[in-house]
């Protein structure tokens, strides 16, 4: 069998594979798991082990079942956690290889990049959860069952079903959009190629294909689900997971509506911008996809349990439709040096306004609206720079290089905010795409920890540990320490060498017998509504108001070689020998 030789775009479709393969698995342990992310990392743990009840399998099955395997060839570390999520949303981005006959090919490998590079996909990827893994299998199983492929269809569809809650919505919007066309008459299967290509219509299932589908769909959820069936109970979960998303309707999140909507414009203003452009410039061929996008935005907004990751499901239609505008414009006539020129122009002048936007936490009063003057002099300055190349060449010429000098720009900020996201500032919770709360001080505690268990017992995770707080990032840390246990209160006939209390603990008696140090535990944005009352300084530097919750460690003073104290007389004296708080 003769093998099929490497064409230059296929090249470039493993470039952008491994490139989101890059940006998603660097540093992926960097940030600690947040309370969001260790309930289902310690349900796959605890799987892993042999210790997860039936009565509690999570509303996850697929995320559990494939990190568990991983746990238990690997270990556990924050990295392993995270790395199906990481792995679907890097598979996401040769979802358009499949598309790129409909599409057009320029198209396709612009959303293939778009999708790589996305901020969102890119945070949502990191997390330990499977709100990524329902996004991209779902898309992967779309891609493959256009391809004509039952069987990868199935297995992708399965594995989506088996996600995460979120898979309802994303399927109800896709539903809704479908619905809507059917009622108005809008034809699915109408090419979104550009003017003068033929268009392409799927070939109608057949029988055959969808009894093929159906059953690779079926197979994985059972197999998968009950993990080769040493887990029945993880059935139960994928039943669970539905009731998960009904409550979803009735219980708030308290993230704001407004919140989406920002996510959308500071994170992804270039998928934005030229989507608005496609839709404009061409609505009835694109109708489907705004469909989809605006079926997946209503339905992000409406859903009570709202997080800004539900949000997610718009990224994909958006990012197609501004692949579709970008394509028009980025063919042969776009090396034309005068075009080449101006698109420099373009960058140099919003790159001037994204500097006089950074300048503006330092300027007085008086100086604000000479900066937004600037700022709108240079926008007026670029039209000037257009109109002049259009006058002096031709309208297409200065077309082009407006628009390469914006989506350059737009591209360049895009791959700041993904930066800022996913490295530079991981885990906090100015980051709209994270879900708070965010853990802090995790690091410094396990570290902190560790090193009282090798120095009073010379091994790194032997220590009898209590632990007045139950939250399940602080479970996580504790995963590997046999003898820590979750308590009401602390015994005092027989005090535990470590105890983790609440801020506030220090007032009670036997704290005389311990020293205790605070650590910064849950991170949670501090300010109400949609952005920080200082948003300049949250759009440049995202510098916000961080409200914290500590927790306390409280060693035995008897472990110290300087104070040493026996139980007997911290109790009796508890007035001479209190507790240090550090």
């Amino acid at each position: 069998m003769q093998m099929r030789k490497l064409t230059y775009e296929d090249m470039l479709y493993i470039l952008a594979f491994i490139l989101a393969l890059g940006v998603r698995l660097f540093n992926l342990g960097g940030a600690p798991l947040s309370e969001i992310e260790a309930g289902p990392a310690l349900q796959a743990f605890d799987l892993a082990r042999g210790s997860l009840t039936a009565a509690a399998p999570g509303s996850q099955p697929g995320y559990l079942a494939l990190t568990s395997a991983t746990f238990s060839l690997f270990g556990s570390s924050d990295a392993l956690a995270r790395l199906w999520p990481a792995i679907a949303g890097s598979l996401l981005v040769l979802a358009p290889f499949a598309f790129r006959r409909i599409l057009g090919r320029n198209a396709a490998l612009i959303l293939a990049f778009g999708l790589a590079l996305d901020p969102g996909l890119v945070a949502l990827s990191r997390l330990a959860d499977g709100r990524m893994m329902a996004i991209g299998f779902t898309v992967l199983a779309l891609a493959l069952a256009y391809a004509r492929k039952p069987a990868g269809a199935g297995i992708f569809a399965g594995l989506a079903l088996l996600s995460e809650p979120s898979i309802c919505l994303g399927l109800l919007g896709m539903a809704i959009a479908w619905g809507v066309a059917r009622w108005t008459g809008i034809p699915l299967g109408v090419g979104i190629l550009e003017e003068g290509e033929p268009t392409i219509t799927p070939a109608s299932a057949s029988p055959g294909f969808l009894r093929t589908w159906a059953l690779f769909t079926l197979g994985t959820i059972l197999i998968v689900s009950t993990l080769f069936f040493s887990f029945p109970a993880g059935l139960g979960a994928w039943a669970n997971s539905i009731s998960v998303f009904a409550r979803g309707w009735v219980s708030p999140s308290g993230v704001p509506v407004g919140r989406l909507l920002v996510a959308l414009a500071v994170y992804q203003p270039l998928a934005l911008v030229f989507a608005t452009v496609a839709v404009v410039r061409d609505w009835v061929r694109l109708r489907p996809l705004v469909l989809w996008a605006l079926a997946a935005l209503v339905l992000a907004m409406a859903f009570t349990g709202r997080q800004v990751g539900d949000v997610a499901w718009v990224l994909v239609p958006m990012w197609t439709l501004a692949a579709v505008g970008l394509s028009v414009y980025f063919g042969e006539d776009a090396k034309n040096p005068v075009s080449l020129g101006q698109a420099a122009a373009i960058f140099v002048l919003l790159s001037l306004v994204w500097l006089t936007l950074a300048g503006l936490h330092l300027a007085v009063v008086e100086a604000i609206r000479l900066r937004v003057l600037v700022v709108l002099g240079i926008f007026v300055l670029g039209i000037l720079t257009t109109a002049f190349v259009a006058l002096g060449w031709n309208w297409e010429i200065a077309r082009n290089g407006a628009v390469i000098g914006v989506s350059v720009a737009l591209g360049v900020y895009g791959i700041s905010a993904m930066l800022g996201a996913s490295q530079v500032h991981v885990g906090s919770p100015a980051e709209l795409w994270m879900p708070s709360p965010r853990t802090g001080q995790a690091e410094l505690f396990k570290d902190t920890l560790r090193e009282v268990s090798l120095s009073h017992t010379g091994e790194a995770n032997s220590l009898e540990v209590v632990s007045l707080v139950d939250a399940p990032a602080l479970r996580w840390v504790l995963r590997d320490y046999s003898d820590a246990l979750v308590a009401a209160s602390v015994d005092e006939e027989i005090l535990p060498v470590v105890v983790i209390a609440p801020l506030g603990s220090e007032t009670q008696t036997w704290t005389a017998a311990y020293r205790g140090q605070d650590f910064a535990w849950r991170l949670n944005p501090g300010w109400e509504g949609v952005l920080p009352e200082a948003w300049v300084d949250w759009l440049v530097f995202r510098k916000a108001p961080v409200q914290s919750e500590h927790i306390l460690l409280w060693v035995r003073s008897d472990l110290f070689p300087d104070d040493v104290v026996t139980v007997d007389d911290a109790v009796e004296q508890p007035e001479e020998e209190s507790g240090e708080l550090e």
